[in-house]
Parts: structure tokens; C-alpha cells; sequence
């Protein structure tokens, strides 16, 4: 090969590199299938083969450490992110607990991949219900018209799903902030008992003597003035 060849091939290595990351970053970020370019309506059997060999060339094609493209690292992390969930596997959950100071870690690890497993089995869901409800057949290759109709109509889907989360998020942060505001409040009312109750006592004796002195005072009678005849 000769080096104008060679000059020729990284630039066109590059220039495949700069639109795969364009492509990425295109994607509905919460569209993991559609990040890594995988059909989830077929051969499902075959999803784990098919996942472990088109994320294996994607993250070469795209690692920050072999591209100058600076949005590399954000594609990366979302290809990363989409393997990560659609390659949870769900828990199980009748494993036995090891015994030492591992089990708060493992507790956590688990539930990390028990969100994944889920966040991945409602993707899928998505997509099946949204392919029945457009009464599209199963076709095997992703770039067909039929399956482009999918996607789309999936990133409808997750960006409505999107925004509803993002109104009942911020229902319960006034809820909780409703609920903060009435703790401090109980706690402010409280401790203004318990100052005016202290001072109560604390005046107590005050109060006692004040009451003896009341109620032991006696008044010098007044003279009777003699009336002149």
C-alpha cells in the first residue's frame, strides 16, 4: 500500500469515526438499542452473542483514546451506559449472603443490575407494544423502513415517559419540601414550649411569693373622723 493509500484509508477511518459518534449522540439517550444499532424484536435468544460483538467494534471505533473528536468521550458514555443495561442479567435473588463486610456492597451491586435488568425489560416492552400497535411485522434487518417507523415512534414513547417523570420528580421534591417546612415548623413550635414552659417554672417562686405577700397584706382600718354635735 502506498502512503497516499495509506493516507487516504485514516482519513476515511476518520472521517467513519467522527459520523458514528455523530450518530450516537443523535440517539434518544434512554434508546439503548438504538445507540448500538441492535433489532431487540429479533432472535432475542441471540441478543447477549450480538450485544458482546457490536459493542466490542463500536467502543474500538469510538474510545476517546483513539479519536481527536472531542464529543468522543459523551458518545462513549452513552455506548458504555447502553451496554451496561442491555447486558444486566436480573438477580438471584436466593443466592446465600457471604459473611463478612462485602454484604453492603454486594446489596448495592445487585440493586444496580436488578434498575438495569428493569430499565432493559421496559425498553423491550416498549418496542413490542409499539410494534403491535402499528401492526408492523418482525423484520430482521435494522435499517428497514418498518423498523425505522419503530424507533421512531419509540423515542416518542421515551420522551413523553421523559417528561412525565420529570413532573411527578418534581411533585414529590415540593412534597418533600412541603413536609421539611412542616418538621422545622413542628420543631420551631416545640421548642418555643419548651422555653415558655421553662420560664414558667423558672418564675415560679416569683409567682408563689408574689401570692403570699398578696394574700397575707393587711390593711391599717381608717379612723373614723367624730362628727361635731
Amino acid at each position: 500500500m502506498s502512503d497516499l493509500d495509506a493516507h487516504l484509508q485514516a482519513q476515511e477511518t476518520e472521517v467513519a469515526r467522527d459520523r458514528e459518534i455523530a450518530r450516537v449522540l443523535e440517539c434518544p439517550a434512554k434508546d439503548y438499542f438504538a445507540i448500538l444499532q441492535i433489532n431487540p424484536l429479533c432472535d432475542q435468544n441471540s441478543l447477549a452473542t450480538r450485544l458482546r460483538k457490536i459493542y466490542r467494534k463500536k467502543s474500538l471505533q469510538i474510545h476517546p483514546d483513539k479519536v481527536k473528536n472531542t464529543d468522543a468521550p459523551r458518545a462513549f458514555d452513552l455506548l458504555r451506559k447502553a451496554n451496561l443495561v442491555l447486558s444486566a442479567q436480573a438477580p438471584d435473588d436466593t443466592s446465600v449472603k457471604t459473611v463478612g463486610g462485602n454484604d453492603d456492597h454486594e446489596e448495592k451491586s445487585k440493586t444496580e443490575e436488578k434498575a438495569r435488568h428493569t430499565e432493559k425489560s421496559n425498553l423491550l416492552s416498549i418496542y413490542e407494544q409499539v410494534a403491535e400497535g402499528i401492526g408492523a411485522p418482525v423484520v430482521d434487518d435494522y435499517y428497514h423502513e418498518t423498523n425505522k417507523a419503530i424507533r421512531e415512534k419509540v423515542s416518542l414513547v421515551l420522551e413523553q415517559h421523559e417528561k412525565d417523570q420529570a413532573v411527578e420528580n418534581s411533585f414529590f421534591q415540593r412534597q418533600e419540601i412541603k413536609r421539611q417546612t412542616e418538621i422545622k415548623t413542628a420543631a420551631k413550635d416545640r421548642e418555643l414550649k419548651k422555653s415558655w414552659e421553662s420560664r414558667w417554672e423558672q418564675d415560679r417562686d416569683n409567682r408563689v411569693k408574689s401570692w403570699r405577700s398578696f394574700s397575707t397584706k393587711v390593711e391599717k382600718p381608717k379612723k373614723k373622723k367624730k362628727l361635731l354635735a
